[in-house]
């Protein structure tokens, strides 16, 4: 069988040529080399947070929430971050959250995820942070902190105050209230009895329904 010198030649360099392109090392180790339709691989659409000038109410991408509006699940904090906001939190505000075990106890989770370190498990100031800091926090039972109101509580969680940073951004408005219902607990505060006894007045149509049992 006669191979034609010029056609085995000319086929040997082009699988040369070939094998040589296939494994040469690219600068960009992420590139994928030629691309066929590139588009159907590169979204020509602008990314989040990039510049745009298509837009006459914003050089973003991103869109301007409606004028009013808040995001959902939050709420306005409207008092200030200083003594009179301090002051008038403790006049004004008031756990909307009821006095119950259940309420207590998700409080007491959510105090040892973020309040312990500090506080301590009885709240008496001795957590292994706040011994190490140079004024541990008071105990909550002790003179200075067993009649502060909840107000002032919120408050404090909310912006922070002295060694104590904020926690608003990890902790939500209805998580706080619930921390602050077992704080008041470390306080030798107890359930409130018009509470409680509106929860059970509650729970009496409940109980009938079953048979007298709550199940």
């Amino acid at each position: 069988m006669k191979i034609n010198l010029k056609y085995f030649v000319l086929g040997s360099v082009a699988l040369a040529v070939v094998s040589f392109m296939a494994s040469c090392d690219k600068m960009d180790p992420n590139s994928p080399g030629v691309e066929y339709m590139p588009d159907m691989y590169r979204s020509p659409s602008y990314e989040t947070n990039s510049i745009t000038t298509f837009r006459h109410d914003t050089v973003s991408t991103n869109r301007l929430p409606v004028a009013g509006t808040i995001a959902r699940g939050y709420m306005p904090y409207t008092l200030t971050n200083d003594s009179t906001g301090y002051g008038l939190a403790g006049r004004t505000l008031h756990n909307p959250l009821p006095n119950t075990p259940e309420i207590t106890e998700q409080g007491k989770v959510i105090y040892g995820k973020f309040c312990v370190h500090c506080h301590g498990a009885a709240g008496m100031g001795d957590g292994k942070v706040g011994l190490k800091l140079p004024g541990p926090p008071p105990a909550y039972s002790g003179d200075a902190l067993k009649n502060l109101p909840e107000g002032k509580m919120f408050h404090t969680i909310t912006y922070g105050k002295g060694l104590m940073g904020s926690h608003a951004s990890q902790l939500s408005v209805e998580d706080r209230w619930k921390v602050i219902r077992y704080v008041q607990t470390l306080q030798g505060k107890k359930e409130a009895p018009a509470e409680a006894a509106a929860v059970a007045e509650d729970a009496k149509p409940i109980a009938k329904k079953n048979g007298g049992k709550n199940k």
